[in-house]
This record gives structure tokens, C-alpha cells and sequence, in this order.
């Protein structure tokens, strides 16, 4: 009985031992470590096997270590079910750092995890740039990133003087980070991408994108794919000729690492097929590792091969050891986050407190490890050289290395001092190219294989600014001149291949000498194989890209509708009134004669003497001559003031309607839609207005030309003509720089197009190249200097053909001739009422009103009237004897002097008394 309790108290003591970290044979502190791996593939199978000989490697090494990484596995194929253990292993096993998982999605959400529980992620294999430890910090990666290896591929292309690449790669949206660094380190190399091809798993679509890409000019390809897919994709393009004389395959690290875990099929297809992937250097440690492996994964299933990936896990396993010891045991928990009610496993992970110190830790770790030297910089591993391999057989030669200090080299580690950086591929091995021959494989082909280019050509009557052929008397060959021949033209030569001088074949009937038909028709030649490619100023429509292709656009367009100015002829010579309604006139004046009356009242205490008359018009004349209508009152000033704000406002007003009208009179606008319109014969335009806008085709006419344009508007509908034209923008552009701004106008809305293109059989690999070639001559000056001189005008770099402005006409004598009528009339009457005659009979009249409505101020006890009796007595007389103007102002004055003297003669009595 007490032989039962002593071993059960030993198995306690023993648990608790272990519980805490303690080994009950040497007290060695056990640390515990997450591994995630597919067991079920070749490539877990090999990994857990290096990593477990690793373990063992190590501690062997340094048998006094107070700690031991123990190994927790997980088994994991997809994504989820690798966040799903890392989780568990996370919250239930609470391992100080995970090793995995195998694939860069997979990573990516283990990486969320080890962020949430501040527990270091390492990975030897997770290689895609879209996941990197500047954005993860908790993220390490102990393999080469794929972003390492582009110096290497930018300089072995510029040693072989490729300039052109096509890119394969893997369709799974991991690649996206790589695509976008070699992009960029291939443009600053001066290397043009010609096109790329995202392949999928799927055989049929492999076919179809290599049968695209042996179309195209471009026979360098630059492969970036897992070793399953590659394989797959060499032994499809050797099926249909790709891998023969003439063709250049290099392949990234991401299968060329892989290599040797290939099948005999794939790599006799291979052959001639270059390689780079990171330089390991040879040692008795890493051939001791080897003969290890080969022997323990003989009978394994699946069959592993042991691969630079395995080496990675071997020194991440040392690194991660190292790392631990020098921390020391940990025996620490995990921080549990506070529970709630309903909370998820993400939201209640708890969080490592030594995570950071371990993190620091891996980070600074440096050795020379089986994979060549373990040094992480930011988070993962340098490399610093890397090997360049070519297939050849069943198996691979190395033809070279580069270094970044030495660039391409024949050897590893240079035998001189020499500081140049080697872009010569002179320096590597011989190479046997696919097809087994020593003769480098360029970088293009003409696609056309050495036929003369068919380009048809449509045969116009009008608009010819744009393409116009023209045939050589004596050879009979035709050529072409205009603004689309002047960008074919330089669009050769911005071309990565030479195209011989092309066959120009007019579109035309052989009996009549003009077109054989619409551009349809034209597009038509192409799906019969009559031409190569079309010419022309085609317009890129939807409908017509089922059956050809077509360029990158070189010009933008829209379909628009012109009409011919028409002006009034005259009819309302009172519009200069409608600006204002009857009632407005009738208050204004009415305002006139109440302003001029309470004016008067105002300044009747101090200015006596004026006419009643005069304060009717008083309001109108200090709007026209305020100088010479002043007033003394100082109430009659803030009157006025406000009269004449009054006023500003309906003259404001008054001009701002006016325009408005006369704006809106000068054209003769119909309401509905035009009767008859015309359009360019030949043009999609026909379509459209039948299908998309419903006209009837009865009233529809087609023009050739723009002085055929010009006589139809003029004409109108009810004389044989049109009342509107439809047609692209460019068109109307030039038919109004010929007939004037001011006779016509753009009116309703615009239809927008795919612009103007070149047209191509389907399929064709020259659509592509002349794209981009249209795309790099958009952006330079050319394109300005081809429009200048077709056109003869300055456009926009932005628009081409700028937007037309509004035209007006200015304002005809017929216009204001009510408001010249009734200025005339009140002259003539002027005129009448300064005649001499008239002026006696003003004199009389005027006598007689002033003794009828002058009022003098009853005088004040003592106050001496003679002065205002002489004054009165000498206006009187001077007005009775005025006949010329000049005497008007002597009145004035004597008035004047006559009211100075009362007033004097008043203070002198009050002063007295």
C-alpha cells in the first residue's frame, strides 16, 4: 500500500515538474514551440524531418543548455485550417513561438494571430512579398523574400541584352507584390515588359495562354511560379513548339528552388531553360545532413527530397534555440484577456509578456549556418549570393553567381580585387539554349514572319485632313498622307521590331474608283484575312469589338450635333422695353415725379426760387449729371442718396435682363427635334441615329464632304437640305475652322465613343505593340507636333479638340431702333424749344407762372425788405429781356447776389436790435 501512494506522489511531482517547465531528469527548462505543417505532402513530410534533426543537432552541440525547444505539430493544408491550430496552440498549448506555416496564405493569417498574442511567427518558406515584417513586426522570415532576387534577374537580362520580357506567373493574388517590384526594377533597367500571363491550375487555360503568347512578337519569357505549376507549364509549351530554337525561359527561385523534386517529364522539357535561385555553399555539415536525410526519407510517403526550404527550417530551429537560452527558462503564463459573454477565441487569446523579448532575441541572432550565413535585416534573411543554373539533360549545371557588390561572376567568390559591378553575360559558362543550340534567342520576332504588311485603307472625298491615299503614276503603289498616317508612321518606330515598308490597298470600287462601303465594311476585310490591319480614322464601338480589335485609342471622340445660326430678322425694334413690365415703367415714373416733389419741398426753405418744372426731372438728371444738380438741404442730400440707390439697382437690373433677352433673341432655336439631319457617309453615325435615337430613316441624308456640310445647312430641310448635322467631334471641329465660329453652333447632348484607333484581325499579336507604341507617343511631344501640323492649330494637351464655345453677334442697329426713335424725337423737340421764337414765348409764360407760384416769406418786425424787392425787380426784368443763353446765367447770379443781400440786410437788423 505504501508502495502504490510513494509512486503516486512521484507521478504528481513529476507532472507539476513538468507543468512548469521542468524536466524531472536535469532540470532543463522546456520551452514550448508550434509547428505547422502539411503532413501530407513531400514538402512537411521533409521539413519535419529536418527540423527534428535540428533539435537534436543542436542540443547534441550544447549538452550544458538550460533550455529545450519542444515541438508541438500541427497539421495543416489550407489556410484555414492553419489559422485554426495556430489558434489552438495559441490558447491551449500557450508555445512561445510557431515555425510555419508552409504557404505565404497560410502565413498570412497565423501572422494576425502572432500579432494578437505578441508570439513571434517564423517562416522558412512563406516567401511572398506581399507579406513582409515591416507591415508584421511579429512576423519573421528566415527564407529569401522573392523581392531579393531582382537585382539578379535585372542584371542577367541586361548581360544578355534582352530589352523585351513577357511575364508568367501564377494566378493566386500572391504574386501581385512581385509583379509590382520587377515591374519596376525592369523599368529602371530599361527593360520593357511586352505583356504578361496569369496561369492557372487548369490545363485548357495553360494551352490557351501559351498558344497567346507563341503568337506575340516576344520570344524571352520570365517564368514565376510554385515547381507543380512550372513543371506543368514547360512540358504544355514544349507540346506546341515553345520550347524550340529561337525561345529564352528563365525562371525564378520559386521553382528553380525546387528543381530537384521535379519529374523526368518536366525536366526534359525544360531543357535550355535558365534558372536563379539563392547560392548555398557546400559543406561536410550540409553532405553529412544529406546522407541523413536520403536514408530516413527513402521509404517515405509521399516521396520527399530534402531542398534549400529544409535547410531554412534547420537554421531557424538553431536560431530560435540560441534565442531561448539566452533569455533563459520561462516558466511565465500567458496575460488572459478579461472574459465576456459571447466573446469569440480571437477576441479572449491572451498575449505572451516574454513575446517581445523573444522577438528581440530571434532578431539579432547571427551564424553560419547550413543555408550559407543566418543575418536577418528588417525582419528576414539576407542573401547574398545567388546562383545562376541552367537544365541541361536530366539534370542542372551552374553557369554562374551574382553577387551585389560584383554583379554577374563565373565563380562565387572573385579571385580579385576588381570593385566594377559585371553586367557582361561573357563571364558565365556556355549555355546550350532550347532547341540545342548555342545561338542566344532574341528578344523579339516579326509576328507577321516576314510578310509585307497588308494595310487596307478607305478611299474618302471629304475630311481627307485625316487619312487620304494617294497612287504613284508610275509604280501604281499607293501611299497615304494625313493626321492617322503620321501616327502609323511613327508608331513603326517606336516598335521593338522592324516592319518593312507595308502594303497600303485602297478600299474601293474597281468600276467607280470611290469606297466599297461603310467602315463595316471596311472592318469586314479583316475577319476574311483581305488585311492585316486598317488604317483609317475608325471609331472604336462595342459592336465591333466582337469580331476585330483594335489599337489603344490616339484620339478621343464624341458624336454631336451642329446647326446653322439663325438670326431674328428684325421684328421687336422695342425690346430695348421688355426689360422691364409696364407696371415697373409706370412706378419709375410716377417715383420720378414724388422724389422731384419732396425734393422741392425740402429745398424750399433754403432755395425759394426754384421752378416746379424742375424737381419733375430733377431725379433723372442727377443720374446723368449729379455735378450740376446739387442741392442745399442737407435732408434733400440723404433723399437723393437714397433715390439714386434705387436707382443703381433698376439699372442693374434693367442691364442684366437686356443681355439676357438679347442673348436668348439671337438665335432662332426649334424646341423639337430637327426634321432632317445629315450625316458623314459611310459613318457608324447612320446606326446610331437609327437605333439609339429613333429617327426616321426617310429624313436622313449622308454627306461626304464639309463643303457638302455647309450647303445642306445652308439650304435648310424646306430646300433639299438638313437642319442639323451629326457627326464626331474632330469633324465638326474642322468643318467649323473652315466656315466660321459664328455661324454655327453645337446644340443637345453628346454621345461618347471608344475614340480613334486602329483596327486588327482578331487575334492579332501587333494590337498589343501598337498600343503600347500609341500609349509611349501620346505622352511625348510628338502626338502635339503631328496635330500642329495636320490641323494647323494649338490643342490642349488634355483635349485635343477643346470644347466650342458659345457664339454670339452683336446687337444690329435694328435692335435699339425704338430706343434711336425716341432719342431722336426728344432732340428734335430740343431742338424747337431753343429756337429764338420760342424762347420770347418761354419768357412770357414763364413770367406769368412766376407771379402766379413764387411765395415770399412774410417779413419780420424791423426787417428791411428793399433788397429782396430789388432782387425780385431785377429778376424779373432780365427774364423779360433774355433772348440768348448767356442771360440765363446773369439771372442766376443776380438772384443769387439778390438772396445774399437779404440775407445780410436780416443779420444786420437782428444784430442792431
Amino acid at each position: 500500500m505504501c508502495d502504490i501512494v510513494l509512486c503516486c506522489i512521484l507521478f504528481f511531482w513529476v507532472m507539476a515538474a513538468r507543468s512548469e517547465g521542468l524536466d524531472s531528469n536535469g532540470g532543463v527548462v522546456e520551452v514550448k514551440i508550434g509547428l505547422i505543417v502539411d503532413l501530407n505532402s513531400s514538402m512537411g513530410v521533409m521539413v519535419e524531418s529536418c527540423i527534428a534533426m535540428a533539435q537534436y543537432d543542436f542540443y547534441r552541440s550544447h549538452p550544458s543548455y538550460r533550455t529545450k525547444l519542444a515541438f508541438h505539430t500541427k497539421n495543416s493544408h489550407k489556410a484555414l485550417a492553419a489559422a485554426s491550430g495556430a489558434l489552438e496552440l495559441l490558447k491551449n498549448e500557450e508555445v512561445r513561438a510557431i515555425l510555419g506555416p508552409l504557404t505565404s496564405p497560410e502565413a498570412r493569417f497565423v501572422v494576425e494571430l502572432g500579432e494578437k498574442a505578441q508570439v513571434p511567427i517564423v517562416s522558412f518558406s512563406a516567401t511572398s512579398s506581399n507579406i513582409s515584417p515591416l507591415q508584421s513586426p511579429y512576423f519573421i522570415r528566415t527564407a529569401a523574400a522573392d523581392s531579393s532576387q531582382l537585382k539578379a534577374i535585372t542584371t542577367l537580362f541586361q548581360g544578355l541584352e534582352w530589352k523585351k520580357v513577357i511575364i508568367v506567373y501564377e494566378d493566386t493574388g500572391y504574386q501581385d507584390g512581385f509583379i509590382r517590384d520587377i515591374t519596376h526594377a525592369f523599368r529602371e533597367a530599361d527593360i520593357r515588359i511586352s505583356g504578361m500571363s496569369a496561369v492557372s491550375a487548369n490545363d485548357s487555360q495553360i494551352l490557351e495562354e501559351l498558344n497567346k503568347l507563341k503568337a506575340m512578337a516576344a520570344r524571352v519569357f520570365l517564368v514565376h511560379m510554385t515547381s507543380l505549376l512550372g513543371s506543368r507549364v514547360f512540358v504544355h509549351a514544349k507540346a506546341i513548339g515553345m520550347m524550340g530554337k529561337g525561345y529564352g525561359w528563365i525562371m525564378t527561385d520559386e521553382s528553380s528552388n525546387l528543381l530537384n523534386s521535379m519529374d523526368d517529364e518536366a525536366i526534359g522539357a525544360m531543357e535550355g531553360v535558365l534558372g536563379i535561385r539563392p547560392y548555398v555553399p557546400k559543406s561536410k555539415n550540409l553532405a553529412f545532413l544529406k546522407r541523413r536525410q536520403e536514408k530516413e526519407l527513402q521509404c517515405s510517403k509521399p516521396k520527399a527530397v530534402l531542398n534549400i526550404f529544409g535547410l531554412w527550417a534547420y537554421d531557424a530551429v538553431w536560431a530560435l534555440a540560441m534565442a531561448v537560452e539566452r533569455i533563459g527558462p520561462i516558466n511565465s503564463a500567458f496575460v488572459k484577456q478579461k472574459k465576456r459573454q459571447n466573446a469569440s477565441d480571437m477576441a479572449s487569446l491572451g498575449s505572451s509578456d516574454v513575446g517581445p523579448v523573444l522577438l528581440k532575441e530571434i532578431l539579432s541572432t547571427k551564424f553560419n549556418g547550413l543555408s550559407g550565413e543566418f543575418n536577418l535585416v528588417n525582419g528576414q534573411l539576407q542573401i547574398s549570393t545567388f546562383e545562376i543554373l541552367h537544365v541541361i539533360g536530366k539534370g542542372e549545371r551552374t553557369i554562374g553567381y551574382w553577387t551585389p557588390d560584383r554583379g554577374l561572376s563565373r565563380h562565387p567568390y572573385s579571385s580579385n580585387n576588381s570593385s566594377n559591378y559585371s553586367t557582361s553575360a561573357s563571364v558565365l559558362k556556355n549555355i546550350i539554349w532550347p532547341g540545342d543550340t548555342t545561338d542566344k534567342p532574341v528578344d523579339w520576332d516579326l509576328p507577321t514572319s516576314g510578310k509585307k504588311l497588308k494595310v487596307g485603307v478607305p478611299v474618302k472625298e471629304g475630311f481627307t485632313e485625316f487619312v487620304k491615299l494617294e497612287q504613284n503614276p508610275v509604280t501604281k503603289e499607293y501611299s497615304i498622307t494625313g493626321f492617322c498616317a503620321d501616327i502609323f508612321s511613327e508608331v513603326l518606330e517606336h516598335l521593338p521590331f522592324r516592319i518593312d515598308e507595308p502594303q497600303f490597298i485602297p478600299f474601293q470600287d474597281p468600276r467607280t474608283g470611290k469606297s466599297a462601303g461603310s467602315y463595316n465594311d471596311l472592318l469586314k476585310q479583316l475577319e476574311l484575312k483581305e488585311y492585316d490591319l486598317v488604317v483609317a480614322d475608325v471609331t472604336i464601338l462595342p459592336e465591333r469589338e466582337k469580331t476585330v480589335d483594335f489599337s489603344r485609342s490616339y484620339m478621343e471622340t464624341e458624336v454631336v450635333m451642329l446647326r446653322q445660326i439663325k438670326y431674328s430678322k428684325g421684328k421687336d425694334i422695342w425690346i430695348f422695353v421688355k426689360p422691364l413690365s409696364s407696371d415697373l415703367w409706370l412706378t419709375i415714373a410716377l417715383a420720378c415725379i414724388v422724389m422731384g416733389l419732396i425734393i422741392r419741398t425740402l429745398e424750399r426753405r433754403v432755395n425759394r426760387e426754384q421752378q416746379l418744372g424742375m424737381w419733375v426731372w430733377f431725379p433723372l438728371a442727377s443720374l446723368a449729371f449729379p455735378e450740376r444738380n446739387r442741392v442745399a438741404s442737407k435732408w434733400s442730400k440723404f433723399v437723393l442718396v437714397i433715390w439714386l440707390f434705387t436707382a443703381f439697382i433698376v439699372m442693374q437690373s434693367y442691364t442684366a435682363n437686356l443681355s439676357s433677352i438679347l442673348t436668348i433673341a439671337q438665335l432662332k432655336r426649334s424646341r423639337e427635334k430637327p426634321y432632317c439631319i445629315g450625316f458623314q457617309d459611310g459613318s457608324f453615325v447612320r446606326e446610331l441615329l437609327i437605333n439609339r435615337l429613333h429617327f426616321n430613316e426617310s429624313k436622313m441624308k449622308s454627306y461626304a464632304s464639309a463643303e457638302q456640310y455647309h450647303d445642306a445647312l445652308s439650304k435648310g430641310c424646306l430646300n433639299g437640305g438638313v437642319d442639323a448635322i451629326f457627326d464626331e467631334l474632330p469633324f465638326i471641329k474642322i468643318f467649323i475652322d473652315t466656315y466660321g465660329e459664328k455661324n454655327y453652333k453645337l446644340e443637345g447632348s453628346s454621345y461618347s465613343t471608344g475614340g480613334l484607333g486602329f483596327a486588327f484581325q482578331k487575334g492579332s499579336p501587333l494590337a498589343s505593340f501598337i498600343s503600347t507604341a500609341i500609349l509611349e507617343l501620346t505622352g511625348s511631344g510628338a502626338m502635339h507636333a503631328i496635330m500642329t501640323k495636320n490641323f494647323g492649330l494649338e490643342y490642349s494637351e488634355q483635349n485635343y479638340f477643346p470644347e466650342i464655345s458659345s457664339y454670339s453677334s452683336s446687337i444690329g442697329v435694328m435692335n435699339l431702333a425704338g430706343l434711336f426713335i425716341v432719342s431722336g424725337s426728344i432732340t428734335l423737340l430740343a431742338l424747337v424749344f431753343s429756337a429764338p421764337a420760342f424762347q420770347q414765348l418761354y419768357a412770357s409764360v414763364s413770367s406769368r407762372y412766376r407771379q402766379n407760384f413764387v411765395f415770399p416769406s412774410p417779413p419780420s418786425d424791423g426787417t428791411d425788405t428793399s433788397a429782396q424787392s430789388v432782387a425780385e425787380t431785377t429778376v424779373s426784368g432780365n427774364l423779360s429781356t433774355n433772348a440768348m443763353p448767356e442771360n440765363s446765367i446773369s439771372i442766376a447770379i443776380q438772384r443769387d447776389d439778390a438772396e445774399a443781400a437779404n440775407r445780410n440786410s436780416s443779420n444786420i437788423i437782428n444784430t442792431t436790435g
